[in-house]
């Protein structure tokens, strides 16, 4: 029996089928939300954060998805991942370029000269709004159109940082970096939660508590790592904090409902720092993760770091 929880690689066919359903749609309204918020927010620096935003939250949203269809092979769900991923750039592309069609006056998002050259090359028409569902379904069914109208923006650019407009293999390196963002930040999230615990024998995931009081600072990592998996819980201590940059660590605790096998520690280093604005940040490191402990052992862990400091500690 190994000493860390263990993914199953369960993937029910049903699951899998929500988590591509489910995928799909939430892939098509966050690829128009992302379009829509890029096309009238000309700033490039917030439109990255917005494409990490655009890959965080499709990550969430499948994770939620394989949550619900109870996948636990992170190989697996790391693949339908990828999958909906790239069929959301797909999409969101699909939006880009019906806009970009449907545009009439110029932009800082589009030109009405690239528009054309482009509509030209590619053998479509020019709708007579910004989006045009009955375009977008075009574009959608005819890869190499979509292939042939980026093509031919790649050769002038539709955007300027800084008085130049990327093009050629500048844009598309952009454009990569674009997708990689997308794509890596979705099959991160649900892959994270395709790891974690979960009981065979109820069928239920395990929940996730992190305990109130903090636990002093594990300097000695690989020992400790070594202690704890011998059951020596004992060596953790109460943190007592001096100052607000004082490094501790916490512990997080998984259970399932009705399962006492199904147990497990996560322990993490926290190092706090402030930079020259003044404020706080936080930086994590586990020391363990999903350690399967005893039910006595998670008992005494939630006597002894279950409450909050006291007050004036």
């Amino acid at each position: 029996m190994s000493l860390y929880h263990q993914p199953s690689n369960k993937m029910p066919l049903s699951g899998a089928l929500l988590f591509l359903v489910g995928g799909a749609a939430a892939a098509a309204v966050l690829a128009l939300v992302y379009i829509y918020a890029i096309w009238y927010i000309p700033f490039i620096y917030i439109n990255v954060v917005l494409c990490g935003g655009f890959g965080l939250l499709l990550g969430v949203a499948l994770a939620r998805l394989a949550r619900a269809g109870k996948l636990r092979s992170p190989r697996g769900v790391g693949a339908l991942a990828a999958v909906v991923a790239l069929g959301a750039v797909y999409l969101e592309w699909g939006v880009y370029l019906t806009m970009l069609f449907g545009t009439e006056t110029p932009t800082a998002a589009a030109d009405s000269d690239v528009a054309s050259k482009v509509v030209s090359s590619a053998g479509l028409s020019v709708a007579s709004t910004s989006f045009s569902p009955s375009l977008f379904a075009t574009i959608l069914a005819e890869p190499a159109h979509m292939w042939n109208a980026m093509r031919q923006i790649n050769e002038t650019g539709t955007w300027s940082l800084k008085s130049a407009t990327p093009s050629g293999l500048l844009l598309w390196a952009i454009w990569l970096i674009e997708a990689a963002i997308i794509v890596g930040g979705a099959y991160l999230v649900a892959v994270a939660q395709a790891g974690e615990p979960f009981s065979e024998a109820t069928d239920t995931w395990a929940d996730e508590e992190t305990l109130p009081h903090p636990v002093g600072y594990i300097a000695q990592a690989a020992e400790a790592r070594q202690a704890f998996e011998t059951g020596q819980f004992h060596l953790l201590t109460p943190h007592v904090a001096e100052n607000e940059l004082d490094q501790f660590a916490c512990v997080r605790l998984h259970r399932a409902p009705n399962d006492d096998a199904c147990q497990f520690l996560t322990l993490e280093n926290v190092t706090v720092k402030r930079d020259r604005k003044g404020k706080i940040t936080q930086k994590t490191a586990n020391v363990v993760q999903r350690l399967a402990i005893s039910p006595a052992a998670y008992q005494a862990l939630k006597t002894q770091f279950g409450a909050p400091p006291a007050a004036g500690r």
